[in-house]
């Protein structure tokens, strides 16, 4: 079984980008617990508009990530600052740098 992935993009309220930073932060913390998580980041684009990456040992722990009771409680203060739906890719990764593929 391969690694997974999920590669996307999203909004935040106007006014609301620092406190999103905020909640981001707070996402990634709660995600550290997680299992199967590698890498799981956020990134400020331009304006209001975040990224974020995910990597994942394997396909269940894609399927499992925000069930634990701390992600739970960071994801409540994320769905209110948002501005429009994320929009996501899932993937797998077939080739990089830093990977053990």
């Amino acid at each position: 079984m391969g690694k997974a992935t999920v590669i996307g993009s999203f909004d935040c309220q106007d006014g609301k980008a620092d406190e999103m930073e905020a909640v981001l932060a707070s996402m990634v913390e709660a995600a550290r617990d997680e299992p199967g998580v590698e890498i799981y980041s956020y990134h400020r684009g331009e304006g209001n508009t975040f990224w974020f990456f995910a990597l994942m040992s394997d396909a269940e722990s894609m399927q499992h990530h925000g069930q634990t009771p701390a992600m739970q409680e960071a994801m409540a203060a994320f769905g209110p600052l948002m501005g429009s739906p994320p929009q996501m890719q899932m993937t797998t990764p077939v080739a990089a740098i830093g990977l053990d593929l």
